[in-house]
Order: C-alpha cells, then structure tokens, then sequence
C-alpha cells in the first residue's frame, strides 16, 4: 500500500481529533515508510473506532433516498445499508406538512408525518403560545428547529446502533417533498431514483393485489372490479394477457400516470433547483443493468468508500436471487420481490393502456429520456 492510498485512506475518516491529525502530518511529509505505513492505517481504524464510540450518534453525512413507489427505493436501501459506512432506515416518513391522505385512496386509514405531527399540534400551539412562556418567541422557527431536532434524533439514534458515520432515511414521498427536506436539510444529499412510470403502474397493481384488505393483514381498499380481475389474472395469467384484457381499470391508471408525472417532474426541477451538486440522479434501469458502475457514483455521491469489494458485498447483500430465491425474471405475483425486471409493461400494457398513459404522462416519460411509442 502507497503513501498515496494511506493518505486517502485516512482522509476518508475525516475526524476532527488531535491524534488524527498528527498521524495524517507524519504520513504527509513522508516521516512513516514501509511497515510504518501499514501500522498508520492500522492505528487509524482504532482512532476512528475510538472516536466513534466516544461521540455515540453524531454522523458526518445525512442524505435522503426520493423515489416514486416502486421505483427501486427499497432494493437501493438495502444496497447501501450493505455497506460498512452507511445506514439507510426504512420509511421515516419525516417529510410532508401537508401529508394527511394518500393521493391515491387504495390506502384509506389515517396518514401524517413528523413535520405534520409536529405542526397541526394544537396542544403545541397552545404551550408556545402561553402569556408566561418566555421560551417561544416565533412559533414558526421554533417549529422548523424542532424538526430539524426531532429527525436528527431518529437519524442518531440509528447511527448509535450501526456505528456508521452515513445516515439516510428513504420515504416514497420524499419525491414531492424536496422542496420541504431542503427548508430543514439545505447541507443534506438526495438521491433520486427513476423508473419508467409504466412499469411503477404494474409493480404498484400487483403490490395492491397481493396486500388487498380481502386478504389476511391486507390494507389496501381495491374496487370489487380490481379484485376480479386480479383473481383472473392470477388464475391464468398467459390466457388473461392473450385476450387482450387489461389489468388497470382507466380511472386507476389515470391516477398512477398523473401521480408519476407529477411527482418526478417536481422532484427533478426541486432537486437541480435547491440541492444543486448534492442532488444525483440515478436510473432503476441503469442499476439493473450496471449495478457495480452506478452503485459507485452513488457511493462516491455520498463520500463512502468504493473498492471492488465493498460494491460486491453491497451488491450481494441485496441481490434478486438472494432475496427472492428465483431467478431474475420468473415471476411471483405474491412476492414483495415480485420479477426485478425494465420494460415488462410491454408485456402488459393494452393498446388503451398506452394511449391514456401516454396522453396524460408521456411528455415527463420523453423527458426522463424513456421510449414514448
């Protein structure tokens, strides 16, 4: 190993610490050589351990994984939380003021996020605005503050526990709510992941199907049509998709089209706006088809380390195969991990299918660089 490498190696912890520093120092003017050298990396991983537990909950990196539903949010999720430097959680559903009900109804029960939990509080208001109360003297700061404190305690909380200095939470509808993310985290990182909204439109039929309230522990409310025909595709799926028939009913492929078009559009002109550099965006298709080379640039996004090995342990941790136990392909409409496929609404899509989709989305599907028949 080179006193090149060493040094980018100890860059890379990137501590604010004395013995850190004197160590970088004597690397740096070429004051350790040959077995010194790799004594320096050793003695570096212990001051970063050291330092770490010393500091229990303090990262170095915050970023936010924006991504329609179905897009491959989870797949990248546990990719990176493969990774030795990086802890990604699961749906905080931290951002959203307004975010009461699900756009699309099929989820009827009562939804919030942190930052609305926070502000419809009434008993909140109340104590803020108290006439002895010298603590509040403008709500609306004092709320924007408590958010910011309240998601740093979840995103803490789970760096305490991994001992990873990267942190990121991944929410579905973070996609319209970078605007939001950039109020409280204009320092955070975004990564936007893109899939072609007609193969979200498929994936999310099929996710409803297999979670319908008609099924125990389901929570999605699908219409008695939905649930018909979901019962004949599975029955036989090869004679439902000869005869031509769709798997949509329009009204609910209108509601899938005009909710990717608007949620990418906006996430995109959000992210390149407010987030500038610190905003990536990536394709569900090119992680398909070149895991290790885009997995790399978001690593590099992110300021984690990148070698061959890592990318191969992230990419193993969070394989089709070892997840699903099938092939790439073969199908299983009652698995989360349903097919892990680009492109199999060609295989799905009705002639009326892709005229209502193209009417109300194509533009954004052009836009995104995505074929538009």
């Amino acid at each position: 190993m080179n006193v090149e490498r060493v040094i980018e190696r100890l860059r890379d912890y990137r501590l604010q610490n004395e013995r850190f520093d004197r160590l970088v120092t004597a690397v740096m003017s070429n004051e350790l050589t040959g077995k010194a050298v790799r004594a320096a990396v050793v003695k570096a991983d212990a001051i970063s351990r050291s330092w770490r537990r010393a500091r229990p909950g303090q990262y170095e990196t915050v970023f936010f994984i924006a991504g329609e539903m179905r897009s491959g949010t989870s797949w990248l999720r546990r990719t990176l939380s493969a990774h030795p430097e990086i802890a990604c959680g699961h749906e905080g559903s931290f951002f959203g003021r307004d975010y009461d009900r699900e756009e699309i109804p099929v989820y009827t029960a009562p939804v919030s996020s942190l930052t609305r939990a926070l502000a419809v509080s009434e008993e909140l208001r109340v104590w803020h605005g108290l006439p002895w109360n010298r603590w509040g003297d403008d709500y609306e700061a004092d709320l924007r503050n408590l958010v910011r404190l309240s998601v740093d305690y979840f995103l803490a909380k789970e760096v305490a526990r991994t001992g990873k200095r990267i942190v990121g939470d991944k929410s579905p509808q973070h996609t319209e709510n970078l605007d939001e993310i950039h109020e409280y985290y204009p320092d955070a990182r975004v990564i936007h992941i893109v899939r072609d909204g007609r193969d979200v439109a498929v994936s999310a039929m099929h996710h409803w199907w297999r979670e319908a309230k008609d099924r125990p522990g389901g929570i999605f409310e699908l219409t008695r049509e939905e649930l018909e025909i979901r019962d004949e595709y599975l029955a036989d799926r090869e004679g439902f998709l000869k005869s031509g028939r769709s798997i949509f009913t329009e009204e609910r492929l209108r509601q899938l089209a005009r909710r990717w078009s608007h949620r990418v559009g906006k996430a995109r002109r959000d992210g390149i706006t407010l987030f500038g550099d610190r905003y990536l965006e990536i394709r569900y298709e090119d992680l398909l088809q070149d895991t290790p080379a885009t997995l790399f640039r978001v690593l590099e996004f992110l300021g984690a380390r990148r070698g061959d090995a890592i990318v191969e342990r992230c990419i193993k941790a969070s394989s089709f195969e070892r997840l699903s136990s099938r092939r790439q392909g073969e199908e299983d409409a009652t698995s989360f991990f349903r097919k892990g496929v680009a492109g199999d609404w060609k295989n799905v899509f009705t002639e009326r299918d892709r005229r209502v989709y193209g009417e109300i989305a194509g533009r954004q599907l052009a836009e995104m660089g995505y074929e538009v028949p």
